[in-house]
């Protein structure tokens, strides 16, 4: 491998270093960038960008890249590994789904690639695109439900791209829902994905799992399927293990129509999560502030759900259940 030069980050063959990319200056003179982890193989192979925080109320990515940064021998790694913990240090400081500050480009994840004369998300972004993004050969973004929902673990990839099928099957076990894309453009993989190269977002965990133990299940989860990746691409040593069926198809967001408070429910959607569920059944209940039932929300497709509200304060418009209009198939 050759040196990997990122911003002012310089990483020869066979080391690791990490450091601050800026990309623009605060008031005080400051710099708002992002950090990058390196790990520059030994030896030849693919160039492995694993993407966190785009969305700064995304914690998940942030300390699982961080966690296999600290797996990866550089001596024993064929080929280089990219990681960038949190795109959006100011959405991550306030933890928001993107930087308050910017009211104008506010989610990074619908305007990626950026551009250099933009608003101060677009101008991030670009010099991530342009730093980082055009390094790589394979590329994760790492997502979650955030502060309001909670996804199971899910891939997205580009419809009839078999390479990126191929990566959303390197995660391996536990990954068994991939589904096409329902953002064309203004991500990373969207991005990635007009380069020519290989990309995919993933989502797993969300606000309702930040206390230590269950956060530290979903970072563990992330950890081994990026681990796996190496494996299946031979970056490190080691057997690959994979899924042997997945759920394939499309995603259908179920958003309130009427405002109101989300119930508890014990049974539903939690034991519905990752399984089958029939169009037209009810999974979750809106009231108002005298308990009195105001929406049922219910599956909109026979499939596969994957993710759910969490915050009981709702508002027409909102997200509240994430379905896959999908199949089961084989994976061998």
């Amino acid at each position: 491998m050759s040196t990997i030069n990122i911003g002012p980050i310089r990483c020869e063959t066979g080391t690791k270093v990490s450091g601050m990319v800026p990309a623009v200056s605060r008031v005080d003179g400051s710099n708002l960038g992002f950090p990058v982890i390196v790990v520059n193989g030994a030896k030849d192979g693919p160039v492995l960008l694993v993407d966190g925080g785009i969305h700064g109320d995304e914690q998940e990515g942030t300390l699982s890249i961080i966690e296999v940064a600290k797996k990866l021998d550089p001596k024993n790694l064929r080929g280089t590994f990219i990681g960038v913990p949190v795109m959006n240090v100011g959405a991550f400081e306030a933890m928001s789904r993107g930087n308050p500050r910017d009211t104008h480009t506010f989610d990074m994840n619908r305007i990626y690639p950026g551009k250099p004369e933009g608003y101060l998300t677009d101008r991030i972004a670009q010099v991530h695109n342009e730093e980082v993004g055009k390094l790589a050969d394979l590329e994760i973004t790492i997502h979650s439900g955030g502060n309001i929902c909670y996804l199971g673990e899910t891939i997205f990839t580009k419809s009839g791209d078999d390479k990126s099928l191929e990566l959303a099957r390197a995660m391996g076990e536990g990954w068994e829902i991939i589904l096409d894309t329902p953002h064309p453009v203004g991500s990373p993989m969207a991005a990635m994905v007009d380069r020519g190269k290989i990309s995919i977002t993933v989502e797993l965990g969300g606000s309702a799992t930040l206390m230590p133990d269950a956060l530290k299940h979903n970072v563990d989860v992330l950890e081994r399927a990026v681990l796996n990746v190496c494996r299946h691409y031979d970056m490190i040593d080691g057997d690959a293990t994979y899924a042997d069926t997945a759920w394939r198809g499309s995603q259908i967001a179920v958003m309130a129509s009427k405002s109101g408070i989300l119930l508890p429910n014990p049974d539903l959607p939690r034991n519905k999560l990752k399984k089958p569920i029939t169009e037209g059944e009810v999974l979750l209940t809106l009231a108002d502030f005298f308990g009195e039932t105001v929406e049922e929300l219910k599956a909109p497709c026979t499939g596969v759900l994957f993710g759910f509200r969490t915050y009981p304060s709702t508002t027409a418009g909102d997200w509240t259940l994430f379905c896959g209009r999908a199949e089961r198939k084989s994976m061998v």
